[in-house]
């Protein structure tokens, strides 16, 4: 890892973003690198801070962390600093920061609230995350053409998080949470409401109910209405059209789990849309069609006509 590019990557993002963790970063690396890593400190005031000359840094974390006047926290960004600060950093509360030590500190991990990344041999030391759970950041860097891009994708989920958080405090729910996110897959709602319960420390309530109803409505918009060609088939034949009628519930019955349907797909119309939408795409099947033909509920004797139709 030799340029500032190789840590634009959704481990790093996932850490400092996603997670709010703090980062240590060891050994040495080039200070013109490590300010890549500022580009996942959206929401932050960063403080460049070289502890060489610093006999006193705990004390002046803590003042700057208790004593700013900015409407954002504080992010410091500490570089040559020996194992025993970083020790006092990390008894710290509510603290900020990235840091890079040119010794290896590795015997300092405790826990998860400060990650440590071994730069030598590109490895975490306590951070392991699969594949598939980074898939979001993944996506996020990968269609960013530049840093500028990527910058802004992110900006824009922290003003989705400072939405969220004023719902919160002023309506008590999130009942529009659909509507801030509506730019994004609800599969990656959950990563965006971590950072908010990060961010601005609050705990978020369960949102499943949420989920589930906007997972409904979006099914619904996307599902086409075969009402009109159900209205032809009853209109053909009053017997043929009972038969069919029979036989949709007959159908339901053995083929569909109940589970699946909403009240009112229970009855012939809206059954025959959920059928059309779900299990039917490409029409009727013909075993359908042949048991139709058969008309054993009705026993009503087709002509040519009628089998025609």
């Amino acid at each position: 890892m030799d340029t500032g590019i190789d840590f634009i990557s959704p481990e790093f993002l996932n850490i400092l973003f996603f997670q709010q963790k703090n980062l240590v970063i060891f050994p040495y690396v080039d200070l013109k690198h490590l300010h890549y890593l500022e580009l996942f400190t959206v929401g932050y005031n960063i403080v460049n801070l070289d502890s060489t000359a610093l006999h006193n840094l705990k004390e002046i974390l803590e003042f700057e962390n208790n004593n700013g006047y900015s409407q954002n926290p504080t992010l410091f960004l500490i570089y040559n600093i020996d194992k025993n600060k970083i020790k006092e950093i990390m008894e710290l509360k509510d603290i900020h920061c990235i840091i890079n030590s040119n010794e290896n500190v590795a015997d300092l991990v405790n826990g998860s609230r400060f990650i440590f990344f071994n730069k030598k041999n590109n490895q975490f030391i306590n951070y392991d995350t699969l594949d598939s759970e980074l898939k979001f950041e993944r996506g996020l860097i990968s269609s960013s053409k530049n840093k500028e891009i990527l910058q802004d994708k992110i900006q824009k989920i922290k003003i989705a998080a400072t939405r969220i958080f004023t719902e919160l405090n002023q309506q008590g729910n999130l009942n529009s949470l659909p509507t801030i996110l509506e730019d994004y897959d609800m599969n990656n709602w959950q990563q965006i409401l971590q950072f908010t319960s990060s961010y601005y420390d609050i705990n978020i309530p369960d949102i499943s109910n949420i989920k589930n109803i906007h997972s409904r409505s979006s099914s619904k918009a996307n599902k086409k209405n075969f009402s009109e060609e159900y209205e032809i088939i009853l209109s053909s034949n009053k017997y043929i059209g009972k038969e069919f009628i029979q036989l949709l519930l007959d159908y339901r019955t053995r083929r569909v789990n109940p589970a699946h349907l909403e009240i009112e797909q229970f009855f012939p119309n809206n059954l025959y849309n959920y059928l059309r939408n779900h299990h039917w795409k490409d029409g009727i099947p013909e075993d359908f069609i042949e048991e139709w033909i058969q008309m054993n509920y009705s026993q009503y004797e087709l002509n040519e006509s009628d089998k025609l139709d």
